[in-house]
């Protein structure tokens, strides 16, 4: 994982609990956003979801091609902060780039729920129901 003075390489380990997280993860590009994220907003992003094994991927119902598979997602919130207003932000500030955003709002707790990241290359929005 590329050094920076934020993230520990076991925030974005699988939640298998059995696999290491492999070399190069997660991306450089997503440390670098994660990074912008947490300098925006003061807090540091709770990564829910980093690097998944296939096998790990396939239990929690995880698309085959997801990107959390090769390393470059990760789905996050921004603790005491409204997930829409979290996914607003990065829509605003990414929102013309190559990147996967996503997010899972929960209509009974604005806290709840996650943010998507990715940086896959390509530009990708999506809600998760």
């Amino acid at each position: 994982m590329k050094p920076n003075k934020y993230f520990k390489e076991d925030e974005f380990k699988c939640k298998c609990g059995k696999c290491e997280l492999p070399p190069d993860v997660p991306s450089d590009e997503l440390v670098d956003l994660l990074c912008e994220i947490e300098e925006f907003f003061g807090t540091h992003p709770q990564i829910n979801s980093g690097h998944r094994c296939k096998e790990h991927n396939a239990k929690v119902g995880g698309s085959p091609r997801s990107q959390h598979t090769i390393g470059s997602a990760a789905d996050f919130v921004i603790p005491k902060v409204p997930t829409k207003v979290v996914y607003h932000h990065i829509l605003k500030k990414y929102g013309d780039l190559p990147l996967g955003i996503a997010i899972k709002n929960n209509p009974n707790d604005e806290y709840a729920g996650f943010v998507h990241l990715d940086t896959r290359g390509k530009k990708a929005r999506w809600e998760y129901k």
